[in-house]
C-alpha cells in the first residue's frame, strides 16, 4: 500500500499567512502555480517521519 505524502503550504497574503495541508503532489503544483502567478510568497514543507521539513516541488 502506498502511503500518502503530506505537504504544508504557507502563503503570505497581504500580511496574513494562510496554511494548506495537501496530500497530492499534483494539487501542490496547482496551488504553487496559482499563487506564484499572483505574486505571493510561498513556503513548502513535507511531512517526513512526523516532522515538517522544507521541501521543493
Amino acid at each position: 500500500m502506498k502511503l500518502n505524502t503530506a505537504y504544508r503550504l504557507t502563503i503570505n497574503s497581504d500580511g496574513e499567512n494562510r496554511q494548506y495541508h495537501l496530500y497530492s503532489r499534483w494539487l501542490v503544483q496547482v496551488y504553487l502555480q496559482t499563487y506564484q502567478n499572483l505574486g505571493k510568497q510561498i513556503s513548502i514543507e513535507q511531512l517526513i517521519d512526523g516532522l515538517w521539513q522544507p521541501a521543493s516541488i
